[in-house]
Order: structure tokens, then sequence, then C-alpha cells
């Protein structure tokens, strides 16, 4: 069974044996701006401290200190695979986390995945994600930013 929230969806993880009860959590934006513009709000060091938080660290490792956020301190980020401008795949605190971009004509497509979760945690995980994809969002589309206060009541969608 599917599971959908407004904006992200629960689904069963695709490469789960029978018996294995993990999901992940699939989210589709889409942007009016051209790939190379949302990747580099994605990826660029600069950018990312507009709309996240502070990042240091290299060579495919990372650490983020959040503005705003369900997490309080640093966050881990270790690059698995990077293709320019379409594909991220990263591990963030021990969970991995896969980002395609696409464009067709003047929209670019943004795709998340978080992998390997347990059911019963995509209703705390779930949130988090819908907030930080509305955070870019926000960014891109030169908005105020979200207040993380906002979404924990999203939890429901999520179960």
């Amino acid at each position: 069974m599917t599971t959908m929230s407004i904006l992200g969806e629960v689904r069963p993880e695709h490469d789960a044996t029978e018996g294995d009860a993990r999901v992940l959590l699939h989210y589709l934006r889409s942007y009016r701006q051209p790939v190379l513009d949302v990747w580099s709000a994605c990826t660029s060091r600069s950018q990312l401290e507009r709309w996240l938080g502070a990042v240091t660290g290299g060579s495919g490792n990372y650490t983020i200190e959040p503005v705003d956020g369900p997490v309080a301190g640093p966050i881990a980020v270790r690059v698995e695979h990077c293709v320019a401008p379409h594909e991220l795949v990263v591990h963030v605190d021990g969970c991995i986390v896969e980002l395609r971009l696409t464009q067709v004509g003047v929209v670019t497509n943004l795709e998340l995945v978080r992998r390997h979760l347990c059911h019963p945690e995509a209703s705390s995980v779930g949130p988090r994600w819908q907030y930080l994809l509305d955070r870019l969002t926000a960014y891109l589309e030169f908005q105020p930013l979200p207040n993380w206060a906002d979404y924990p009541e999203l939890a429901a969608e999520y179960r």
C-alpha cells in the first residue's frame, strides 16, 4: 500500500526482500528554473548557507549546522555519488538520500528519495524532508523561509 502526503509519498523499498517492511520516502518538486540554478542551490556552500545552515568540511565529507529545523546540532553528510548537475547520493547521519534533477523545457524536476526506513519512522522523518524541500523552494522563489514549528503536525500524512 502507498500512502500519499501533500508533497511526499511513502513507498515500499524497491529492493526489499519478502518480509522486509522497510519503506522509502519519495518527493517530487518542479521549478521554473534551469537545472544548473537548482543544482547550485542544493550543492553550493554559499547557497546552502542561505537556506539551510553553515557548511564546513570538504573532499566529500561535510558538516551542516542547521539554522532551524528538527535536528539540533551538526549533521554529518558524506557524498557517495555525484554526477553534476543531475545525480547526487549522500549519506546524511547514516541514512541514504538520493537527489535527481532533470530539465524538461523550462522546468527542472527535483526528485528526492530517502531510503531504508522502518515504516513507523516515516511519520517522524517525512515532515523533516518536506520541511527542507519547502525551505529550498522558498529560497529558489525568493519567498520567506518556513519555520520547523509548522511541520510536526504533518506526521499523520506519513502513516
